[in-house]
Parts: structure tokens; C-alpha cells; sequence
């Protein structure tokens, strides 16, 4: 990933000069401003006065995945930079179960003060409203000196409306992953996750995106939009496959099935493959499929109606770091949008399994950046069909 992000930045101002400018930048006037009350218009002719950091309620609640902060990992917490400007703090955290359900329980109502949704949902949740005023607003990126450090192109996938409504963060893959002493595919293909040869030892993802892998295994031209007719050939194609299946997974058990030998083969994250390889000592390939791999990207969402203005600020600021990327890359295996994390601190396995360091990592054919899905609930239902069958 670095190559590319090198690259992209090299086109404007060249690395080094970058990195300089960031600093300048990015450093300066971010404490003051947070240290004093700041108006800023609403839109209808009137401004709203901001308290300082020191005078917001504090206990920022945050809506984020699980082992994104709902955990104690010491110095290596991803959030560190904010508990070590405020450590009488306690972040209020909420587990963010999928995009699907969370997007569901905040435009039901639940209110909190950054979340962070995943790329193919950001339009969504820019269009939430409540009682007429929208569920978000934009960040103020002059208060995130980490920002000009972040891939500028990833970046602009959070921008609507000429602002940026989110940080985008982190980024990963999705691809079938096998044991290699137990496991020889006969082609580096989406095929491997129903190849009858091993029928008791797969896993698939409880998820829609089955439906997809299976339209790019078949060649279907546009896999997220699918026509009935594809879609229904799709859910026949599961439906006769399903019987490979040892189970559906829908979190970290995937990890455990491999480390006991239930499962030799799955669709799964990097984070199963460097909890595999790092922590359970197991030797696994993270495929590369002919059909191409599928990615996705996630990153903060700032609440209309928080009270902690700073605080959330200040809460991306920490986990855009270098220091945050570093983690997230070694433990996870997930891509960080900081560009100046340094790759050569990494296991050079990790960079290699993940091509970190190739500039064509996230092109198409090789890469399916995952994207909205304008009937979602068709696709639904049919995954539903295949469960239940």
C-alpha cells in the first residue's frame, strides 16, 4: 500500500516536501483552537458557540467495531494519543456488529459521537436525518493534524458536498484463505471455498458478498449490480454448494475453527491470517484469486448532535497516527490511510502476504473495491434463501 500512497502524494509534492509541509501545517493552532470557545454558522443566519475542550462533558461515545477499542492492549491501543492527552477518560464503547445493523440502529435513533461506517454506506449515513437536521456533520480538518498525512485519495471517498463528513482510516481485503499442510488448491481461485475435496472443513461468511464472490467467480459483469435472473443463478449456485459448508461464521470463531482443525479453508480478513500465522503458529496462504480479491475501506463519522466536538476530534486524530497504523498493520493486517507508517518496521511477511509495498495492490482486475449495493434488500433476502435452504 505504501508504493501507491507514495506515489499519489509524489504527483503533488514529492515525499519529503510532503511530510515537511504536514508538520507545518498540521501542527500548528490545533491545541489553541481546541482551548478556547469558537463560533461557527449553521446555515440559517445564526452561529453556534463551541465550548473549549476543557469545558465539553467528556465520556466520548463511540460506536466502533469489535478490537477496535473495546479492549486493553496497553501502549498499542489504536486510540493511545487521545488517553494520554486526556487519561481520566473512559470511552463509552459500543460494538459496531455490521454495517447493515448499525446503520439501522442509528437511523432508528441511537445517538452517539463518532462512529465509523464502511465505504459502501457513507451515502446513507449522509442522508440520515432527524426531525429535518442531518444525523451528521462534516469534521473541521484543520483540528486533525494528522490529516495531511492521510491518503489523499482515499480521503476523498469521505468527502459529500465539498466536505469531509468522513476520516477514512483503515482498509482491508477479503479472499479465500487456506492451512497449507492441509490444503492444495487446484488454482489460485474463489473456487477453493466449494471444492468438494474438503466438504466439512469450509467456512463461509454469514453475508450477502457470497452472492458477489460467486458473480466473479462466474464472470458476471457487474457483481454488485446484479440483474434477477444472475442474482437467482447466483443463489442456485450457493444453495447446490452449501453442502461443503461446515458453518457460517460471523466473527473471531472463524479464528478458533482453524486453530483446532474444524476448518482448513474459508473466506476471511487479514486479521484471521495474522492471528493464524502470529498467534496460533499455523501456516496459512492469504489467496490471491485469478477472480481478484474484493477490498473495502471504513472511516469516522462525526455526530450533529455531540457535545464533545473536540473530543472527537481530537479521538481521530490519535487513531490516524503512524503509531495507530503501525499496530493496525502488525496485529490486523489492515491497511492504515497514514502514509508515512514505516513498512520496514513490519514482519516482511506480512508486507509480502499483503502486498503492502505494491503500487497495483488496489487496482482493478486485481482488486474489487467494495461499493453500494442499490438493491441491498434483494440481495438480503436471496442470502436468506440460501441459509434456509
Amino acid at each position: 500500500m505504501m508504493g501507491e500512497l507514495e506515489r499519489m502524494l509524489s504527483q503533488r509534492l514529492g515525499r519529503r516536501d510532503f511530510i515537511r509541509y504536514a508538520s507545518i501545517v498540521g501542527g500548528a493552532g490545533v491545541l489553541a483552537a481546541c482551548r478556547r470557545a469558537t463560533q461557527r454558522p449553521v446555515g440559517d443566519g445564526t452561529t453556534l458557540t463551541r465550548p473549549p475542550v476543557e469545558q465539553e462533558p467528556g465520556a466520548l461515545e463511540v460506536f466502533d467495531w469489535t478490537g477496535y477499542g473495546d479492549d486493553v492492549y496497553g501502549d498499542a491501543i489504536l486510540w493511545k494519543g487521545y488517553k494520554n492527552r486526556f487519561p481520566a477518560e473512559d470511552i463509552q464503547y459500543t460494538v459496531f456488529k455490521d454495517d447493515d445493523s448499525s446503520y439501522v440502529k442509528v437511523a432508528a435513533g441511537q445517538r452517539f459521537d463518532v462512529a465509523h461506517p464502511c465505504g459502501y454506506r457513507f451515502q446513507d449515513w449522509v442522508n440520515l436525518e432527524d426531525a429535518g437536521a442531518p444525523v451528521l456533520q462534516p469534521w473541521d480538518t484543520s483540528l486533525i493534524s494528522n490529516f495531511p498525512n492521510l491518503n489523499p485519495s482515499l480521503e476523498q471517498a469521505g468527502q459529500f458536498n465539498g466536505q469531509q463528513y468522513f476520516i477514512v482510516a483503515d482498509w482491508g481485503f477479503a479472499a479465500p484463505m487456506y492451512l497449507a499442510d492441509k490444503v492444495e488448491p487446484r488454482e489460485d481461485s474463489w473456487s477453493l471455498l466449494w471444492d468438494e475435496r474438503y466438504s466439512g472443513k469450509i467456512s463461509w461468511w454469514d453475508s450477502l458478498n457470497m452472492l458477489v464472490v460467486a458473480g466473479y467467480y462466474h464472470g458476471v459483469p457487474d457483481p454488485w449490480a446484479m440483474t434477477d435472473a444472475e442474482l437467482e443463478e447466483m443463489k442456485n449456485f450457493l444453495i447446490d454448494k452449501k453442502k461443503v459448508v461446515r458453518f457460517f461464521w460471523t466473527g473471531t470463531e472463524i479464528d478458533q475453527a482453524f486453530k483446532t482443525g474444524d476448518v482448513y479453508i474459508a473466506y476471511a480478513w487479514p486479521a484471521s491470517w495474522t492471528v493464524g500465522t502470529y498467534y496460533n503458529k499455523l501456516n496459512l496462504v492469504y489467496m490471491q484469486p485469478k477472480e481478484g480479491r474484493t477490498s473495502w475501506y471504513c472511516g469516522f463519522a462525526l455526530f450533529n448532535d455531540t457535545d464533545n466536538y473536540y473530543h472527537a476530534h481530537e479521538y481521530a486524530n490519535a487513531w490516524t497516527s503512524a503509531r495507530s497504523g503501525q499496530w493496525l498493520l502488525a496485529n490486523y493486517g489492515y491497511g492504515h490511510t497514514n502514509t508515512t507508517v514505516d513498512l520496514t518496521k513490519l514482519d516482511p511477511g506480512l508486507v509480502e502476504t499483503f502486498s503492502l509495498d505494491d503500487p497495483t495492490v488496489l487496482d482493478e482486475p486485481r482488486t474489487h473495491v467494495e461499493r453500494p449495493i442499490e438493491r441491498r434488500d434483494v440481495y438480503n433476502e436471496l442470502w436468506e434463501e440460501v441459509k434456509a435452504a
